[in-house]
């Protein structure tokens, strides 16, 4: 899985770095736009609602993006020290700490789903479809850190055409399941803007489950979560020294 960056030209490397994961930032996007598109056949409030909630998506997206940028940073200064063992023990730890700083968010973000929106000037028309989209959408945020961390392993070693895969994969399901949630397409029921909502939470649970099986048992780049505390803690300090 590793991809030596050490020797050979520079702009070579940087090209086959570089354009698939341009590729899976543009499929991340995507999920928004696919969203927006099928949301805004539901009506004017219910496009309304979907874009009152990017500034806070975005918000929780930059935030995990922190994560993952500091958690690569830290893996691969391990791999290019050849420390197989220091490299899997950040990747467990920090996709550990994304997850669970993420649900933090996830459950502070329910709990303030109206106070927060009302003061970015939602009015009482598109509150009940902000409370049904990230009701459920909350929910994809603990996931998203704890995949975009994993990934951030692929990316250390080199190799971001798998990272790029998995992120367009996930970017293709989302566009999938959101016409047959929101429309009730194949017998299932009708959600509307619910149903984009756990579109997404869908996609990113399947994705999320399937890179740590692929990660786990393929590339062997997680270590056991039962170590002492001060080893999670050094893992911890550096990546978010850096993220």
């Amino acid at each position: 899985m590793s991809i030596d960056l050490t020797n050979g030209p520079v702009a070579p490397h940087l090209r086959r770095q570089a354009i698939p994961m341009g590729l899976g930032l543009v499929a991340i996007i995507s999920f928004d736009a696919v969203d927006l598109f099928f949301v805004s056949q539901l009506g004017d409030v219910q496009l309304a609602a979907i874009s009152f909630t990017f500034p806070v998506i975005w918000l929780l997206s930059s935030i995990i993006i922190g994560f993952e940028a500091g958690a690569a940073s830290c893996i691969s200064r391990a791999v290019g020290h050849n420390d197989i063992r220091r490299a899997r023990r950040q990747t467990t730890d920090t996709a550990a700490l994304a997850g669970l700083v993420s649900l933090v968010f996830c459950l502070a973000g329910l709990t303030l789903i109206d106070p927060m929106f009302r003061m970015l000037g939602a009015t009482d028309d598109v509150m009940p479809y902000i409370h049904e989209y990230m009701g459920i959408w909350y929910y994809s945020a603990p996931m998203s850190a704890i995949t975009w961390t994993c990934l951030s392993a692929i990316r250390a070693r080199g190799n971001t055409l798998l990272e790029g895969k998995i992120i367009t994969l996930a970017a293709v399901i989302n566009a999938i399941l959101d016409p047959i949630f929101i429309f009730g397409l194949f017998g299932f029921p009708r959600l509307e803007i619910a149903g984009a909502a756990l579109a997404t939470v869908t996609a990113t649970f399947l994705v999320m489950v399937g890179t740590l099986l692929y990660l786990h048992f393929s590339l062997r780049v997680f270590a056991t979560p039962f170590t002492a505390l001060v080893n999670i803690w050094r893992s911890w300090r550096e990546m978010l020294y850096i993220g």
